[in-house]
């Protein structure tokens, strides 16, 4: 039988195998944002009010495969871009206007979808499975 000290560093080379790098990080992630930008879309409400310049709000949901700081180190962003104050007055709220929590509830809702994603880039990146 191997030394305690050998089954550890088998132990952490296996284990190590299993943690994604950045690439495959980003690749996860950005499968999760777009199944989530897609339920952000479908829960966001859309006005008949006709914006010339940036459109519904609807229209304006981006994603970016960095942070939000535009780093690339493995994370996913979904958002409104310049509209996202009226995103936030809207899913917040003001003193004058009704909480409608559309964000949050596109988050809820999503998480099991999102999950499901990024899992299956997992498994087919780290597992290998087809």
């Amino acid at each position: 039988m191997p030394s305690l000290d050998k089954q550890l560093d088998n132990f952490m080379g296996n284990l190590q195998k299993l943690v994604p790098d950045t690439k495959t990080r980003a690749e996860m992630t950005k499968a999760g944002a777009k199944v989530f930008q897609k339920k952000l879309h479908q829960n966001t409400p859309r006005t008949s009010h006709s914006d010339v310049e940036y459109g519904h709000l609807q229209d304006n949901i981006v994603t970016q495969n960095t942070d939000i700081d535009g780093e690339k180190n493995g994370a996913s962003v979904v958002g409104f871009g310049k509209k996202a104050y009226v995103a936030r007055f809207l899913n917040d709220g003001t003193k004058k206007m009704k909480a409608t929590h559309f964000v949050d509830v596109a988050r809820k809702t999503a998480e099991k979808d999102v999950f499901e994603a990024q899992q299956a880039v997992y498994n087919q990146k780290i597992k290998g499975d087809k």
